[in-house]
């Protein structure tokens, strides 16, 4: 009879304890598809050159941080990034993120977190002679509770800005 209320015990508690976790990735999974609604909102301005709304406050937090993809660099602050990125505005025309792929981020226990990782290819032409160009692109998007970006860590080959496609 012990054993049988031990097992019953252990059966209520696993299937309460997989309840508990399915309702948090659940709620999870619904911070992750408004955290992709507000990405794809965010590279569409970048898409269409549109600084204002791509500096916004709209999506950035204050305290806004960029992991660039170089080796060995430290993260930056939204000051460094906003230099960064408005050279990229000027110097490429026509920017198109082909294929993109979101994919929820994932927690220490692999568990969605609410995050957002996007797998890409961004293509555009250069604004000094209208040559395409082509750069594999990965990156992770960390988001406040309020839903705006506070860190963005990205990857590519920086080479591969210097290529040109015909």
């Amino acid at each position: 009879m012990k054993k049988l209320l031990l097992c019953a015990f252990a059966f209520a508690l696993l299937t309460g304890c997989q309840d508990n976790n399915q309702s948090y990735v659940n709620s999870k999974m619904n911070v992750f598809k408004k955290n992709t609604e507000t990405t794809k909102a965010w590279l569409d301005a970048f898409m269409q050159n549109d600084s204002t709304a791509f500096f916004s406050d709209k999506f950035m937090s204050d305290d806004f941080i960029w992991s660039p993809p170089a080796v060995g660099m430290d993260s930056l602050p939204k000051i460094e990034w906003e230099k960064a990125f408005r050279g990229f505005m000027s110097n490429f025309n026509n920017k198109k993120l082909t294929n993109p792929q979101y994919f929820a981020a994932l927690d220490d226990d692999n568990l969605p977190d609410g995050n957002v990782r996007v797998y890409g290819t961004w293509t555009s032409n250069f604004a000094s002679n209208g040559k395409k160009s082509m750069l594999k692109w990965y990156a992770v998007l960390q988001f406040n509770e309020e839903g705006k970006l506070s860190h963005y860590m990205e990857w590519y080959d920086s080479a591969d800005l210097s290529k040109e496609f015909d």
